[in-house]
């Protein structure tokens, strides 16, 4: 998709992050322990509901062991 909206991009960015987590089978607890997050924060961005900061998304990459721009491709 080329130039999605905001709201397009956070549930692009939201699916990505659950799907990278389930494949390292990571819980949503070890993966928000790790980075230093809420649960809640962790699931409103997995259901595109919160646009994080580019230190989180960093963070979640990080941990995920995945490239930053791999959560932006939808």
């Amino acid at each position: 998709m080329k130039n999605p909206s905001i709201e397009q991009l956070k549930i692009i960015i939201g699916k990505n992050i659950y799907k990278f987590r389930k494949e390292k089978n990571i819980s949503q607890t070890e993966l928000c322990f790790q980075a230093e997050i809420d649960v809640s924060t962790l699931s409103r961005i997995e259901r595109g509901k919160l646009n994080a900061t580019i230190e989180t998304y960093h963070k979640i990459c990080l941990i995920l062991d995945i490239e930053l721009n791999e959560i932006f491709k939808g």
